[in-house]
């Protein structure tokens, strides 16, 4: 990072580093369909996305994306396994901010789920891989869903 992407007072030498900020995101498959979500909120208002959430302190990735399906979706998970960790950015109203996203492979162990949080989220969608909205929320969940295409079968 330069030295200008952060924030610093010359007067008592501490540094704000604008690190990026974790969040997670969870790549649900139900008979080779993917599971996305409607945002209902700004940023990317109307736009598709890939279920998740930031990471709360004190909290692990794999207790985050537990909390972000429950809270979401009403659903119970079981991580399949650590995707990766994609760089991204999310807008906001002064400037973006980064983000480290881990995405996680997780089977829904809860059989009927929904929309829990209406504020947030306006519905879900099960897509095929060939008919995938053009209009995905977030960078680093763009790269997510393209690289996860080139393993999906």
């Amino acid at each position: 990072m330069s030295k200008n992407s952060n924030l610093s007072c010359a007067k008592c030498s501490f540094v704000n580093y604008r690190n990026a900020r974790p969040t997670v995101t969870a790549v649900i498959l139900r008979e080779n369909k993917i599971l996305l979500t409607k945002r209902n909120n700004s940023p990317f208002l109307g736009w598709w996305d890939l279920p998740g959430g930031f990471v709360d302190h004190g909290e692990s990735p794999e207790e985050a994306i537990a909390r972000e399906m429950r809270e979401e979706l009403g659903m119970a998970i079981k991580i399949k396994k650590l995707l990766g960790i994609y760089p991204g950015t999310y807008p906001s109203a002064t400037e973006p901010f980064y983000v480290l996203s881990v995405v996680y492979m997780v089977e829904p162990l809860t059989k009927e789920f929904g929309i829990m949080d209406k504020e947030e989220l306006k519905g879900f969608k099960w897509f095929k891989k060939k008919e995938l909205p053009p209009r995905i929320a977030f960078d680093s969940n763009q790269n997510v869903i393209r690289e996860f295409k080139k393993v999906w079968k």
